[in-house]
């Protein structure tokens, strides 16, 4: 997917502003606070309808403006696409192709962003469920089958919970048949990503840095079994504790993930600069997979890149840059100091580009 042109209004400091990207690598650079975050969060909010910094929509508008509106020129399979998206008080609406669009779940599995920021770092040292929901969105773009068993589990979970809340078991028994069966199927397709995932990463790590060690995602299922039935046995034997506590323990909603450089793991071994490379590592690495195996090019977007990394990483990451057929964006406080020809360099200052 390529963005051929995007127009904000009031959207962050860019009260209007109108662009032509290139179809390979966009590099913004300017000064901090001139409005390069704010860019490529306005394009990850066009292709993932959320933006990677905040969940409080009031907050991507200007204090001037009681909304904002996107919209962009999208060129996905040699078909072009209109997307516009306005941001108010009221809400969020989508039109596509200059029609409403509703499906918001479809829409977010059909347009993706992948951006690689210094929050990220928080991604594998913060609670499970973040990960569990980066995962899910990926995993739901490479096998549709998945997002509706993610959805049927959830809606059946939330069913159970609110039960186990009021001390209700009658229909335990059924709910937890439902859930051991859709849940076997979240465990499997789990594992089989992250085995799918295993040698792209190990490649692109020892690609981006030149270090030996293995870099492995691992699954970790809340639960060991076997298959369906075991899972429901295993949802009955705590239905006792369960009906105590007030909500369901055992399940795949209890998921956890993790990097591992050789035996090291995350979130106790990690350098905040290995926390760093990894977490782009397995970004290029998920682009790759999706390239691979179903070739989709989704934008990537490196915010602030180069400020952690050494010298020689950057290097090896810019050669790496120009071997993917990706549009991508990257922000920066300097210069390039030379592009190719299918590359774009663009300078931020105070929300306008000059």
């Amino acid at each position: 997917m390529v963005i051929r042109s995007l127009e904000l209004h009031h959207f962050r400091n860019y009260r209007q502003l109108q662009v032509e990207f290139g179809p390979g690598l966009n590099w913004l650079h300017g000064h901090n606070g001139q409005g390069k975050t704010n860019l490529v969060e306005a394009i990850a909010y066009l292709c993932n309808l959320e933006s990677f910094r905040t969940r409080k929509t009031q907050q991507l508008w200007d204090s001037e403006a009681n909304g904002a509106r996107m919209s962009a020129l999208l060129e996905q399979q040699q078909v072009l696409r209109r997307v516009q998206i306005t941001l108010s008080t009221r809400g969020r609406q989508v039109w596509l192709d200059h029609a409403p669009f509703q499906r918001t779940s479809e829409y977010v599995l059909s347009f993706l962003a992948l951006s690689f920021t210094p929050e990220d770092v928080a991604l594998f040292r913060g609670p499970p469920q973040e990960r569990r929901r980066f995962f899910n969105r990926i995993i739901s773009i490479l096998d549709p089958s998945y997002f509706r068993h993610l959805q049927d589990y959830t809606k059946v979970l939330a069913e159970k919970n609110a039960a186990l809340r009021q001390r209700q078991d009658r229909q335990l028994s059924a709910w937890n048949q439902v859930l051991a069966r859709t849940g076997w199927e979240l465990i499997q397709r789990r594992a089989a990503f992250a085995e799918q995932l295993l040698s792209h990463l190990v490649e692109l790590f020892k690609m981006a840095t030149g270090r030996p060690e293995q870099l492995s995602l691992c699954y970790h299922p809340a639960v060991q079994c076997s298959d369906a039935e075991q899972l429901e046995k295993m949802m009955e034997e705590q239905r006792d504790r369960e009906l105590q506590l007030g909500y369901a323990l055992i399940g795949p909603h209890r998921d956890n993930y993790h990097l591992f450089l050789d035996e090291k793991i995350d979130r106790d071994f990690f350098s905040q600069g290995e926390l760093r490379v990894t977490n782009l590592s397995l970004k290029i690495a998920i682009n790759q997979l999706l390239f691979s195996n179903y070739s989709l090019h989704p934008i990537l977007i490196f915010d602030d890149l180069f400020s952690e990394l050494d010298a020689q990483v950057s290097q090896r990451l810019l050669g790496l840059f120009a071997q993917l057929q990706n549009q991508i964006f990257v922000t920066s406080t300097t210069r390039p100091e030379k592009l190719d020809t299918k590359s774009c360099s663009f300078q931020v200052v105070q929300g306008q580009f000059v």
